[in-house]
């Protein structure tokens, strides 16, 4: 009986799931990251090893990759997977689409924020995406962009009360004076990834009043939702009833995160009734649907 895995592998972690022709759960694995282009190779490919080993023989496989831009890239993700189960069918794709997958039926854009931001949809049975382009050019609204704003507060006015946020970079950094914190930051091999766990500090002090926390919020949510407003107007134009679902460690971290995105995504599609939601099942189970897909394409 053929067995189905799925792989959401991401910019701080990936996540195997594989079920059996039943939909039963028969393995569960975790490791570190495996980004095609942040992570380097032999990390990534030890990550995968970690993810998925003791898993059974799998016939379907489905990784959805943070950093699968080319087609080159996908050769080489699906080579990764055929490494590790050589007789499977395997498939690589995004990593959005494995959120997308995982979404409640109906959903007509997933707004992905976890360390990086995408928006995506899926339209004429094509993936669509807005937003996204890395670190570097986007991810505007994204757990990094929120921890990299609270950084730069924290070392503009390090006398100020900033809540919780000084003990945060203490623990994380192991200091608090900026020449230490520089240094220790850029000799990390994933900056980017470390910045984005001060996001969970901003919600915390955001829902205690702080105003660096809250004019933070307010304004990544602007420009994510600058993001979503332009793939409605893009995509939906025409639709007057939008379900979106939210993905990404970022919703789950302060509540004051998801009500600043749908109080100005609602002044943005003031004409679209809005249905704005958490997504429930893991995108690592969007990874595994995928992979059930696999057993009907010729």
């Amino acid at each position: 009986m053929p067995i189905y895995l799925g792989l959401d592998c991401g910019g701080s972690s990936s996540r195997a799931m594989a079920l059996d022709h039943q939909g039963q759960v028969i393995h569960q694995g975790q490791a570190g990251s495996a980004n095609l282009v942040s992570t380097p190779e032999r990390r990534l490919r030890s990550n995968l090893l970690q993810a998925t080993r003791e898993c059974p023989g799998a016939d379907f496989i489905c990784g959805c990759f943070a950093g699968l831009l080319t087609e080159d890239d996908r050769h080489r993700a699906e080579g990764y997977l055929k490494s590790l189960f050589p007789t499977a069918r395997v498939q690589a794709e995004p990593d959005y689409a494995a959120a997308y997958s995982a979404s409640e039926d109906g959903t007509d854009i997933c707004v992905i924020a976890g360390t990086g931001s995408l928006v995506c949809s899926r339209k004429d049975g094509q993936m669509r995406k807005s937003g996204g382009r890395g670190y570097l050019l986007g991810d505007v609204g994204s757990a990094f962009r929120i921890g990299r704003e609270a950084m730069l507060h924290f070392l503009d006015h390090s006398s100020e009360d900033t809540g919780t946020l000084k003990e945060t970079i203490a623990r994380l950094f192991g200091a608090t004076e900026e020449r230490d914190v520089l240094s220790h930051l850029y000799q990390l091999p994933s900056p980017q990834s470390t910045l984005a766990k001060l996001a969970k500090t901003v919600g915390i002090d955001a829902r205690e009043g702080h105003s660096y926390a809250l004019n933070i919020i307010q304004v990544q949510m602007n420009l994510l939702t600058d993001v979503v407003a332009n793939h409605a107007d893009t995509y939906f134009s025409a639709v007057k009833d939008l379900k979106i679902t939210l993905a990404g460690g970022l919703w789950q971290n302060a509540p004051q995160f998801r009500d600043a995105f749908t109080h100005q995504l609602e002044e943005k599609l003031a004409k679209t009734n809005l249905e704005v939601h958490r997504i429930v099942k893991p995108p690592v189970y969007g990874a595994v649907m995928l992979a059930k897909e696999l057993a009907y394409v010729n």
